[in-house]
Protein backbone atom coordinates (compact mmCIF):
# COMPACT_ATOMS: atom_id res chain seq x y z
CA UNK A 1 0.00 0.00 0.00
CA UNK A 2 2.32 3.25 -1.30
CA UNK A 3 1.91 6.08 -3.11
CA UNK A 4 2.32 6.64 -7.03
CA UNK A 5 6.07 5.29 -8.03
CA UNK A 6 7.49 8.65 -9.58
CA UNK A 7 8.02 8.55 -13.04
CA UNK A 8 10.61 11.10 -13.70
CA UNK A 9 14.19 9.81 -12.50
CA UNK A 10 15.41 12.24 -10.28
CA UNK A 11 11.75 11.66 -8.49
CA UNK A 12 12.57 7.85 -8.69
CA UNK A 13 16.32 8.02 -7.76
CA UNK A 14 14.45 10.06 -4.32
CA UNK A 15 11.94 7.37 -3.72
CA UNK A 16 14.66 4.77 -4.17
CA UNK A 17 17.00 6.30 -1.61
CA UNK A 18 14.32 7.10 1.29
CA UNK A 19 13.18 3.19 1.12
CA UNK A 20 16.77 2.40 1.03
CA UNK A 21 16.99 4.51 4.35
CA UNK A 22 14.13 3.19 5.30
CA UNK A 23 15.04 -0.56 5.20
CA UNK A 24 18.27 0.31 6.72
CA UNK A 25 16.76 1.68 9.90
CA UNK A 26 14.38 -0.87 10.24
CA UNK A 27 17.30 -3.68 9.81
CA UNK A 28 19.55 -1.78 12.56
CA UNK A 29 16.18 -1.66 15.15
CA UNK A 30 15.19 -4.99 14.75
CA UNK A 31 18.79 -5.85 15.41
CA UNK A 32 19.39 -3.05 18.09
CA UNK A 33 16.12 -1.58 19.54
CA UNK A 34 15.63 1.95 18.99
CA UNK A 35 18.41 3.37 20.81
CA UNK A 36 20.90 1.12 19.64
CA UNK A 37 21.94 2.51 15.95
CA UNK A 38 23.17 5.67 14.96
CA UNK A 39 22.61 7.90 11.97
CA UNK A 40 25.93 7.47 10.37
CA UNK A 41 25.18 3.47 10.56
CA UNK A 42 21.20 4.45 9.00
CA UNK A 43 23.32 5.99 6.11
CA UNK A 44 26.73 3.54 5.87
CA UNK A 45 23.65 0.58 5.63
CA UNK A 46 22.05 2.59 3.19
CA UNK A 47 24.69 3.25 1.16
CA UNK A 48 24.28 6.96 1.20
CA UNK A 49 25.71 10.01 3.05
CA UNK A 50 24.22 11.16 6.24
CA UNK A 51 22.88 14.67 4.95
CA UNK A 52 20.82 12.97 2.55
CA UNK A 53 19.27 10.92 5.64
CA UNK A 54 18.19 14.38 7.44
CA UNK A 55 17.51 15.40 3.97
CA UNK A 56 14.31 12.93 4.07
CA UNK A 57 14.02 12.38 7.59
CA UNK A 58 14.36 14.95 10.58
CA UNK A 59 14.57 12.95 13.93
CA UNK A 60 15.50 9.50 14.61
CA UNK A 61 11.98 8.99 15.59
CA UNK A 62 10.41 10.08 11.84
CA UNK A 63 13.03 7.19 10.98
CA UNK A 64 11.36 4.72 13.17
CA UNK A 65 7.61 6.06 12.30
CA UNK A 66 8.60 5.42 8.61
CA UNK A 67 9.85 1.96 9.61
CA UNK A 68 6.49 1.01 11.64
CA UNK A 69 4.70 2.41 8.81
CA UNK A 70 6.27 0.38 6.55
CA UNK A 71 5.78 -2.66 8.29
CA UNK A 72 2.08 -1.74 8.86
CA UNK A 73 1.64 -1.02 5.63
CA UNK A 74 2.68 -4.52 4.53
CA UNK A 75 -0.33 -5.73 6.42
CA UNK A 76 -2.92 -3.32 5.58
CA UNK A 77 -2.01 -4.39 1.62
CA UNK A 78 -3.16 -7.78 2.46
CA UNK A 79 -6.18 -6.08 4.19
CA UNK A 80 -7.20 -4.42 1.02
CA UNK A 81 -6.69 -7.32 -0.87
CA UNK A 82 -9.31 -9.48 1.13
CA UNK A 83 -11.66 -6.82 1.70
CA UNK A 84 -11.81 -6.81 -2.71
CA UNK A 85 -12.29 -10.37 -2.75
CA UNK A 86 -15.33 -10.32 0.10
CA UNK A 87 -17.05 -7.37 -1.64
CA UNK A 88 -16.08 -7.89 -5.39
CA UNK A 89 -15.33 -4.11 -6.20
CA UNK A 90 -19.14 -3.39 -5.71
CA UNK A 91 -20.23 -1.29 -2.27
CA UNK A 92 -23.59 0.60 -2.47
CA UNK A 93 -23.66 3.75 -1.09
CA UNK A 94 -26.61 3.30 1.63
CA UNK A 95 -26.20 2.44 4.87
CA UNK A 96 -26.22 -1.69 4.26
CA UNK A 97 -23.03 -0.56 1.83
CA UNK A 98 -21.19 1.36 4.87
CA UNK A 99 -21.78 -1.64 7.20
CA UNK A 100 -20.36 -4.51 4.40
CA UNK A 101 -17.48 -2.09 4.13
CA UNK A 102 -16.29 -1.89 7.73
CA UNK A 103 -17.36 -5.68 8.30
CA UNK A 104 -14.95 -6.64 5.42
CA UNK A 105 -12.06 -4.57 6.66
CA UNK A 106 -13.38 -6.10 10.16
CA UNK A 107 -12.97 -9.57 8.69
CA UNK A 108 -9.86 -9.05 6.27
CA UNK A 109 -7.97 -7.80 10.28
CA UNK A 110 -8.63 -11.41 11.33
CA UNK A 111 -7.02 -12.80 8.08
CA UNK A 112 -4.01 -11.32 7.60
CA UNK A 113 -0.70 -11.59 9.86
CA UNK A 114 -1.20 -8.69 12.89
CA UNK A 115 0.66 -10.39 15.75
CA UNK A 116 3.88 -10.65 13.63
CA UNK A 117 3.85 -7.20 12.36
CA UNK A 118 2.95 -6.10 16.18
CA UNK A 119 5.26 -8.05 17.63
CA UNK A 120 7.62 -6.81 14.80
CA UNK A 121 7.02 -3.00 15.52
CA UNK A 122 7.34 -4.03 19.59
CA UNK A 123 10.99 -5.33 19.36
CA UNK A 124 11.81 -2.80 16.94
CA UNK A 125 11.23 -0.15 19.05
CA UNK A 126 13.18 -1.96 22.20
CA UNK A 127 10.57 -4.09 23.59
CA UNK A 128 9.29 -0.87 25.44
CA UNK A 129 7.10 -0.73 28.58
CA UNK A 130 3.31 0.43 28.38
CA UNK A 131 4.51 4.23 30.12
CA UNK A 132 6.90 4.61 27.33
CA UNK A 133 5.53 7.41 25.94
CA UNK A 134 8.05 7.88 22.58
CA UNK A 135 7.64 4.38 21.72
CA UNK A 136 3.49 5.05 22.35
CA UNK A 137 4.17 8.20 20.11
CA UNK A 138 5.79 6.28 17.34
CA UNK A 139 3.60 3.14 17.01
CA UNK A 140 -0.03 5.24 17.38
CA UNK A 141 1.45 7.89 14.90
CA UNK A 142 2.12 4.93 12.12
CA UNK A 143 -1.22 3.44 13.27
CA UNK A 144 -2.79 6.87 11.87
CA UNK A 145 -1.02 7.03 8.99
CA UNK A 146 -1.25 4.04 7.76
CA UNK A 147 -5.84 4.15 8.70
CA UNK A 148 -5.43 7.57 6.47
CA UNK A 149 -4.12 5.33 3.47
CA UNK A 150 -6.83 2.70 4.11
CA UNK A 151 -9.51 5.42 4.38
CA UNK A 152 -8.67 7.00 1.62
CA UNK A 153 -8.48 3.55 -0.68
CA UNK A 154 -11.81 2.57 0.90
CA UNK A 155 -13.49 6.06 -0.68
CA UNK A 156 -11.47 5.43 -3.73
CA UNK A 157 -13.76 1.83 -4.08
CA UNK A 158 -16.56 2.81 -2.42
CA UNK A 159 -17.15 7.19 -3.55
CA UNK A 160 -21.07 6.72 -2.55
CA UNK A 161 -20.46 5.85 1.52
CA UNK A 162 -21.31 8.31 3.65
CA UNK A 163 -17.30 9.82 4.61
CA UNK A 164 -18.48 10.73 8.11
CA UNK A 165 -19.34 6.85 8.97
CA UNK A 166 -16.94 5.74 7.34
CA UNK A 167 -14.57 7.51 9.01
CA UNK A 168 -15.76 6.83 12.79
CA UNK A 169 -15.92 3.52 12.15
CA UNK A 170 -12.13 2.80 10.70
CA UNK A 171 -11.16 5.37 13.63
CA UNK A 172 -12.80 2.93 15.99
CA UNK A 173 -11.59 0.12 14.22
CA UNK A 174 -7.97 0.94 14.34
CA UNK A 175 -7.86 2.48 17.54
CA UNK A 176 -9.53 -0.57 19.27
CA UNK A 177 -6.67 -2.14 17.27
CA UNK A 178 -3.77 -0.11 19.03
CA UNK A 179 -5.43 -0.74 22.52
CA UNK A 180 -6.27 -4.60 22.31
CA UNK A 181 -2.42 -4.52 20.65
CA UNK A 182 -1.00 -3.09 23.96
CA UNK A 183 -3.43 -5.41 26.17
CA UNK A 184 -2.21 -8.54 24.09
CA UNK A 185 1.72 -7.14 24.26
CA UNK A 186 1.25 -6.66 28.20
CA UNK A 187 -0.02 -10.61 28.64
CA UNK A 188 3.12 -11.61 26.41
CA UNK A 189 6.10 -9.33 27.11
CA UNK A 190 8.90 -11.21 25.70
CA UNK A 191 7.31 -12.61 22.30
CA UNK A 192 9.87 -13.94 19.88
CA UNK A 193 10.12 -12.76 16.08
CA UNK A 194 7.72 -16.07 15.21
CA UNK A 195 4.39 -15.56 17.42
CA UNK A 196 3.64 -18.50 19.34
CA UNK A 197 0.51 -20.47 18.59
CA UNK A 198 -1.08 -19.69 22.51
CA UNK A 199 -0.26 -16.02 21.89
CA UNK A 200 -1.59 -16.10 18.66
CA UNK A 201 -5.16 -17.92 19.88
CA UNK A 202 -4.82 -15.16 22.52
CA UNK A 203 -4.81 -11.79 20.05
CA UNK A 204 -7.79 -13.89 17.74
CA UNK A 205 -9.75 -13.81 21.25
CA UNK A 206 -9.52 -9.86 21.75
CA UNK A 207 -9.76 -9.34 17.81
CA UNK A 208 -13.32 -10.95 17.91
CA UNK A 209 -14.16 -9.05 21.22
CA UNK A 210 -13.41 -5.80 19.70
CA UNK A 211 -15.22 -6.87 16.27
CA UNK A 212 -18.18 -7.87 17.99
CA UNK A 213 -18.08 -4.62 20.30
CA UNK A 214 -17.90 -2.26 17.12
CA UNK A 215 -20.87 -4.21 15.81
CA UNK A 216 -23.12 -4.21 18.62
CA UNK A 217 -21.86 -1.34 21.07
CA UNK A 218 -21.94 -1.54 24.28
CA UNK A 219 -25.51 -3.30 24.48
CA UNK A 220 -23.46 -6.45 23.04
Amino acid sequence: MTSPRPTDGRGALRLQRRDAIVDAARSLAAAHGSDGFTVDQVAQLAEVSRRTVFNHFATVDDLLVAACQQILAEATAAILERVDATLGGRVEGDEAGGRAALDAVGEAARGVDLPTAITTIHRMLGCPEPEDERAQRISRTAFDHVGGLLRERLHQRAPGLDPVDLELGLALLFAGIVTIAGLWLDAHPDLPTTVPARARRDWDELLDRLLLRLRTGTAG
